[in-house]
């Protein structure tokens, strides 16, 4: 699901759970205060009737038979009986002195709740809806009603006598409770869904804002894996490039200054010499033996600028091909820890893994003396390859060579940017105790 359906979900839920919340709670409040309103006005409305003939209940705990009959045309009034269902009055204390029931009349029962709260001045009245209350002191019934406790005072007084109780038809409240509790949800619902309708469209606008940046960013991360390919690529081109411009150097160096320097040798060894000219004799072999050095030197810069024909070599071709240069250019042994890996090598990548290892190794005989020279290759995940040149420092000097490589040369620093050019890592450690150790990490391709 996209942002807008995950919080319509959401919402949904948490506003669908309040709305109902809040709506119940309002429906509950609506029928408490509709039930004491209007058990007030009926309680108002009896009061009118019943107080001025209870005056005796101050001084007895009976009513004479006048105030009886009296009562009894009351509550048999038209307007009166319509609505009345049942009626009684209490001494605070639990005796009832009135009943429409005769047979009740006189008795003491338990003070209920609604009693014990007239008793004290309030009017209390409670809502039963239609079903809820079957029948009313045996007699039943099939419509709402409202029991009400009203206090009776004296008149011109706060002091409570008796209570009358009495059950009142509440179809009207019924209806009442029907049409507020209607609204209340209509009002509710309304402001539920308009809330969520604003909500959801503020998060619709933002899901739609974070799609097209997500897309544009989608474009950006495309374009600059592209653009970083490219960049790979020239750099691969360049490196390629650049042996190409060694090959030619040391063809040129092979084909010009070495000959030169090698037709001078000849020319002077050819030299006539006169008889006991030991001088001359001896200038002739101090130059002989300056060209003959200066040749041989030629001839090695000439061997390591250019790189043997390693385009169609594979990986192991490449590192026994550049291990056995090195051996028998110096006669040391190199220890291999090469672990079997198939892959794909670019030009430029073929390239960059040589003169890794060229680098690597001369430093290492021309600093640690050769000793304990060790080359590594092996797979650190799917796409990422190890290669490292490992040595130890021998001799009383060990320290003096150790603190030579502690910083990059140019070789060093040359190669670093070549490997980073290749998206690689490059790595240089070096201490007396443990050595020096030059390592690379190169994503060339999966294992096939």
């Amino acid at each position: 699901m996209n942002l807008t359906q995950q919080f319509g979900l959401t919402a949904g839920l948490v506003m669908v759970t309040g709305m109902l919340v809040i709506g119940f709670w309002v429906a509950e409040e609506i029928e408490r205060g509709v039930t004491l309103n209007a058990g007030i006005s009926s309680a108002l409305y009896m009061d009118t009737y019943v107080a001025p003939l209870a005056v005796d209940l101050r001084d007895s705990d009976t009513l004479s038979i006048g105030p009886v009959l009296a009562l009894d045309e009351v509550f048999l009034a038209p307007l009166i009986v319509e609505r009345l269902l049942a009626v009684q009055i209490w001494k605070p204390d639990g005796t009832i002195v009135y009943a429409d029931d005769l047979a009740i009349m006189g008795q003491n029962m338990d003070p209920s709740p609604g009693l014990i709260a007239a008793s004290k001045g309030e009017v209390f009245s409670e809502y039963f809806a239609r079903g809820e209350l079957s029948e009313i002191h045996g007699n039943p019934v099939d419509v709402p009603v409202l029991e009400i406790y009203s206090p009776i005072r004296l008149p011109w007084s706060d002091e409570v006598v008796a209570v009358l109780e009495f059950y009142e038809n509440a179809s009207s409240v019924e209806h009442t409770l029907s049409a507020a509790r209607t609204r209340s949800w209509l009002v509710v619902g309304a402001s539920t869904l308009v809330m969520t309708l604003a909500l959801l469209g503020i998060v619709h606008s933002g899901s739609i804002l974070i799609d097209r940046q997500k897309r544009e960013l989608r474009k950006g991360a495309k374009e600059n894996a592209n653009l970083a390919r490219r960049v790979e690529k020239a750099s691969g081109k360049s490196a390629e490039l650049s042996e190409q411009h060694l090959r030619r150097v040391s063809a040129d160096l092979h084909d010009g200054p070495a000959q030169l320097v090698s037709l001078a040798a000849l020319r002077i060894g050819g030299l006539p010499l006169a008889k006991n000219d030991k001088k001359t004799e001896k200038e002739v072999a101090d130059i002989s033996k300056a060209l003959d050095d200066a040749m041989r030197e030629i001839r090695n810069i000439c061997r390591g600028l250019s790189l043997p024909e390693i385009e169609n070599q594979s990986l192991s071709e490449i590192l026994k091909s550049v291990v056995d240069s090195h051996t028998a250019r110096t006669g040391m042994a190199v220890q291999r820890d090469i672990e079997e890996i198939s892959v794909e090598l670019k030009p430029h990548e073929k390239i960059c893994i040589y003169r890794f290892f060229q680098e690597g190794l001369n430093n290492a005989f021309r600093h640690g003396g050769g000793k304990d020279q060790r080359v590594e290759v092996n797979r650190v995940d799917s796409s990422g390859i190890r290669f490292a040149v490992l040595n130890s420092f021998n001799g009383k000097n060990k320290a003096s060579n150790a603190r030579d490589v502690t910083e990059m040369g140019l070789g060093l620093t040359g190669l670093a940017k070549r490997v980073e050019a290749l998206g690689g890592q490059f790595g240089f450690e070096c201490s007396v105790e443990d050595g020096a150790r030059l390592q690379m990490i190169l994503n060339i391709g999966a294992e096939k």
